[in-house]
């Protein structure tokens, strides 16, 4: 409001003021209309203070502010402090000799476990050179901190484009969800990392499916962590059993069947002659339950893991067959470690367990199998049995510069199907087609030159070579160089 249109309504009210204590008695009524005008006047100047006010105050918390935490800033109006970060990640693949490809559907992140099996039409299409590029594991993440009277609220939500059936080409990139969790103070309830295995331990590597990475599955669950103090924290959780949206497919990959007769002879039972319409699928009991201690010392840490849970088959006895069934007990251990010394700095991480080969041996990458489902035939009979799985991996990376860093990685796996089958070493039965062409063991060895001309980009090159031995097959084996540079924001 303006200083002149102030000062007027002012002195319209001395002049009132003036009149009413000099006209005569019959003007009244006059003068007290012009009171009425005043008030009027009076209540419009008030107003408009007011909303100026209010103008000010809302102009005051539009205003950006820096968030609590690094790199942050508070949303208007608010004391919620937000992040959002990720980066743009591009890698070209060369192929040297096998491959995981057909009918051009990309191979990032694919181990030797489901390469094509060595000799075969499909790996001869791809020996003597593949070469690709993408960019579909760029990433992008949101996340908030909210101070409340029950702790710190955190919210998180992060994808790439990796998702399920994103083939060759730009317009196939598949929006994926990657994390999606909120915390208010010590309990989690998301889609994160599983606490089995952890990622200390793991080395720095540009392949995207690091073969043996337990740590690096990310499930549905609700965790409490509790803070001891002096860099120790203990960790439970209940996690969704199963890994993928797409649980039919992924159950049925998780579990090996064959059938056998009573003399002893056993072949392969394929997932849809159990059950033609859920194959392996069967009801999820309960969550898995998983528990990590970590400690974080100077220089290094130490993370120990477990894990426990149900594995569950039923046919449902439909299509003319007989009802069959079972459930079994499954487990896991794990512990990873990592160490600097000046430059250097070595880890690595090992795992031990029965039924945990497909879900946290990276099923996707090594083709492993939590279980074997051995039934009779014509017969009700039903026996889920949980496979041995255990793997270890160490790695060194060495500092050349504050900037050019190299690391070497080796990781040895084995899945241990053949103790689960009736005869399987009895050259009399012939078992060994219930097997065949499953992954027995895996091993890769990985080394890299990795650069950072800024802190925010990353160039490097990294060798691989990866293998899968087979049960009663050919191996597979995967060669390939990658080039990658990574953008950060």
């Amino acid at each position: 409001m303006s200083l002149s249109f102030k000062t007027g309504l002012l002195s319209g009210a001395c002049a009132l003021a003036l009149v009413a204590v000099s006209v005569p008695a019959y003007a009244q009524d006059d003068i007290s209309t012009l009171r009425q005008q005043l008030d009027a006047m009076k209540e419009r100047l008030a107003k408009l203070e007011a909303d100026k006010q209010d103008k000010r105050r809302v102009a005051a918390a539009a205003a950006v502010e820096a968030g609590d935490k690094p790199r942050s800033w508070k949303l208007p109006g608010t004391n919620t402090s937000m992040n959002i970060g990720g980066f743009v990640k591009m890698s070209l693949h060369y192929n040297f000799t096998g491959g995981a490809q057909t009918g051009g559907a990309h191979t990032e992140g694919a181990g030797a476990g489901v390469a094509q099996l060595s000799g075969s039409q499909s790996d001869n299409v791809f020996n003597g050179g593949n070469f690709e590029m993408l960019a579909r594991r760029s990433r992008f993440w949101i996340q908030t901190w909210t101070p409340t009277d029950w702790g710190e609220l955190r919210t998180y939500i992060e994808g790439d484009f990796a998702g399920a059936g994103a083939g060759q080409g730009s317009s196939s990139n598949v929006l994926r969800l990657r994390h999606a969790y909120g915390t208010l103070g010590p309990v989690l309830i998301g889609k994160t990392l599983t606490l089995f295995g952890g990622l200390i331990g793991q080395p720095e590597l540009l392949d995207d499916g690091a073969p043996m990475a337990p740590g690096a599955l990310r499930i549905e669950q609700i965790r409490y962590t509790h803070n001891f103090g002096g860099g120790l924290t203990l960790s439970v959780a209940l996690e969704e059993q199963l890994t993928s949206d797409d649980k039919v497919a992924a159950n049925a990959a998780a579990i090996q069947g064959g059938t056998c007769t009573a003399a002893g002879a056993c072949v392969n039972l394929p997932a849809a002659t159990f059950n033609a319409t859920n194959g392996f699928f069967g009801p999820v009991r309960f969550p898995d339950i998983t528990a990590a201690l970590q400690w974080n010392f100077p220089g290094g840490a130490v993370y120990v893991s477990g894990m426990v849970g149900l594995l569950t088959v039923d046919n449902g006895g439909q299509a003319g067959l007989l009802q069959q069934d079972d459930t079994a007990f499954k487990w896991g251990a794990a512990i990873g470690a990592r160490y600097e010394i000046a430059r250097l700095e070595f880890g690595g991480l090992g795992y031990f367990g029965y039924g945990i080969g497909n879900k946290y041996g990276n099923g996707g990458a090594t083709g492993f199998t939590d279980a074997v489902l051995i039934t009779q035939v014509a017969s009700t009979s039903a026996d889920l049995r949980p496979a041995q799985a255990f793997g270890v991996l160490g790695y060194a990376q060495y500092k050349l510069t504050d900037t050019i860093r190299v690391t070497g990685a080796f990781n040895w796996a084995e899945n241990n199907l053949a103790d689960e089958v009736p005869g399987y070493y009895n050259p009399a039965l012939n078992n060994k087609a219930v097997l065949t062409g499953k992954p027995q063991n895996y091993w890769a060895a990985y080394g890299n030159l990795l650069w950072n001309p800024v802190p925010q980009v990353t160039i490097g090159i990294e060798y691989s070579y990866q293998f899968s031995g087979r049960y009663n097959s050919a191996n597979a084996q995967i060669n390939r160089i990658e080039l990658a540079a990574i953008y950060r924001f």
